[in-house]
């Protein structure tokens, strides 16, 4: 009997408190509840279990980045020739007017120097560029189903070495018809491969993360990606700058583009520790993409 009386009770005591609240109460106290409703309040994805999705993935990731680069050039007549053919024409252009221009020493055949640098520049330029909009460009498959974010750059990067490895072929032989020799050294082709996806998916895993915060990174990125090419020593060794030199071997593109010009002999007098410095870049950015990734990651969808 008390249990049935106590219920009918305490509805009438809550309804006469409500309508004893003033109005400028009740739109306080729904401002504050919609605000508490719509806050965004996440944890961290842990490391191991982020490792772990980003391992199960690898399957997606290959059949992704495979389908990447047959859709680019799905419609191109030359198909995959124009993955090797442009990089090529660019080098023999800019060879033959620097020639003309320019007093350019280099220790192999100037157009296969060139090659050397526009070669890996184009792969690590273009995976930045696509990598950076990766997450915001897959908006509607973000949205729909779960798997880690930072899958999304590696595809686009990944798609990029399809038509990296037979560039290299195309340099080596391009290097051999025009007088060159091959050496030992022609194995440092395998870790400046790998360097230099490294370095792109380093830089295209934090990249991409902060451009969905900040929408305005593509457009930095942009701005200064042709002074960057300047700088990349594309069309120069280093130290031919004097005191100069020094600072450029910081630019952690100069070190990825060294490896691939000593795999040919033709990587200066300090390409070791300029390739030493890559490898940090790609190693300190490697490590704050996964900081970033594991604390944003599950919020991503909610600013897409």
């Amino acid at each position: 009997m008390a249990l049935s009386c106590r219920g009918p009770a305490s509805r009438p005591t809550m309804k006469a408190r409500r309508g004893r609240e003033a109005p400028g109460d009740v739109e306080r106290n729904m401002v504050s509840a919609v605000s508490e409703g719509f806050e965004l309040r996440h944890e961290s994805t842990p490391l191991i279990p982020l490792l772990r999705q980003l391992v199960q993935s690898l399957s997606l990731i290959r059949i992704l980045a495979r389908k990447d680069f047959y859709v680019r050039y799905r419609r191109a007549s030359f198909g995959l020739l124009w993955a090797i053919g442009l990089p090529l024409v660019q080098a023999t252009v800019l060879a033959f007017v620097l020639s003309r221009i320019t007093r350019l020493h280099a220790p192999i055949a100037q157009a296969v120097f060139i090659y050397s640098g526009i070669l890996p520049w184009n792969t690590f330029s273009t995976g930045l560029q696509s990598g950076t909009n990766s997450i915001v460009d897959n908006t509607a498959v973000a949205t729909r189903i779960y798997f880690p974010r930072a899958v999304f750059p590696i595809v686009v990067v990944l798609s990029g070495f399809y038509g990296l490895i037979p560039g290299v072929v195309v340099l080596v032989v391009m290097h051999l018809v025009l007088g060159g020799s091959v050496g030992p050294e022609i194995v440092l082709l395998l870790p400046a491969i790998g360097l230099c996806f490294m370095l792109t998916t380093s830089f295209a895993l934090v990249l991409s993360a902060l451009q969905v915060y900040f929408r305005d990174i593509k457009h930095i990125l942009a701005a200064i990606t042709l002074p960057w090419f300047w700088a990349s020593g594309v069309f120069f060794q280093p130290e031919s700058l004097g005191r100069v030199g020094r600072w450029f071997k910081w630019d952690p593109a100069v070190g990825m583009i060294q490896l691939f010009r000593a795999a040919l002999g033709a990587g200066g007098r300090d390409w070791v520790a300029a390739v030493w410095i890559a490898v940090g870049w790609s190693v300190g950015l490697t490590a704050i993409a996964v900081l970033v990734h594991r604390r944003y990651d599950r919020v991503f969808v909610d600013l897409l």
